[in-house]
């Protein structure tokens, strides 16, 4: 097989939604042929910048085992592996942590998925006691109706301080193919002077940048509709001339159709 080749099927299983990469892979093994282990290998990249969930795991380059090709959930306790052609967790067996899970920490998270998100999963990756990085991935799909969407927010918690970033990925593909991709980055508790001194102090900071930046999309929608898309509209109709949108409607053929109920 060519690295030409190689590199074209990376190159599609890098662009596509991690909501819709079992309906990528399947579609490339049978219209390219591409191997097994191209595929794997593809995948492989793919979870290096692109946490995926499975079952209530996650699967990242963070939780990883170094020393063999399982991944670890530090959370249940657990290192397991990843089918990538069943896209299934796979040969699940108990693992006993270095650093402990602070139990409070993971009720919180869990309190806050059950809050705000629809399909929640999360994990916790500790370095030491007091740092640890918290992965949190929300799915919405629904393919039936040709929409799927994914939220992805990382966050380093280390002496007293968190940064992270957020990642959004919304695909519309009824009719057309409309896709959002979105990156909140350098999302730090430093630009407002707050310190992350408890586990709830640091759920709070996620809550409260997490809602940031749905503001700010809501915001960015409300202008793209209101301001961008009235530049799109034809400025004069086919007569060249201006309509009178006001009281004058019911002159115009349309107007009178409507407004008679013809």
């Amino acid at each position: 097989m060519s690295v030409k080749f190689e590199e074209l099927v990376t190159s599609l299983i890098d662009t596509a939604p991690s909501t819709e990469l079992p309906e990528v892979i399947e579609s490339l093994q049978t219209i390219s042929g591409a191997s097994k282990s191209t595929i794997d290998d593809a995948v492989a990249e793919y979870i290096k910048t692109h946490p995926i969930a499975i079952s209530d795991y996650i699967i990242s380059s963070l939780n990883k085992d170094s020393h063999s090709l399982k991944y670890i959930d530090y959370v249940k306790g657990e290192k397991f592996s990843f089918d990538v052609a069943k896209q299934a967790i796979i040969d699940v067996e108990p693992y006993s942590p270095e650093v402990p899970i602070d139990s409070k920490l993971v009720d919180k998270l869990q309190q806050y998925g059950d809050d705000y998100f629809q399909d929640y999963t999360f994990t916790i990756v500790p370095k030491s006691k007091d740092s640890y990085t918290i992965v949190i991935i929300g799915e919405k799909l629904n393919k039936g109706n040709f929409y799927t969407g994914k939220w992805h927010s990382q966050y380093q918690v280390s002496n007293n301080e968190i940064t992270g970033a957020i990642d959004l990925d919304i695909h519309y593909f009824e009719d057309g193919n409309v896709r959002l991709k979105y990156t909140e980055s350098n999302v730090s508790n430093a630009e407002h002077g707050n310190s992350v001194s408890s586990v709830s102090d640091v759920v709070n900071f996620i809550n409260q940048a997490d809602n940031a930046v749905e503001l700010k999309l809501l915001d960015q929608f409300q202008h793209l509709n209101q301001q961008s898309f009235k530049t799109l509209r034809r400025l004069l109709p086919v007569t060249r001339s201006k309509i009178n949108w006001g009281s004058a409607i019911g002159n115009y053929r349309l107007g009178s159709d409507v407004v008679n109920k013809q």
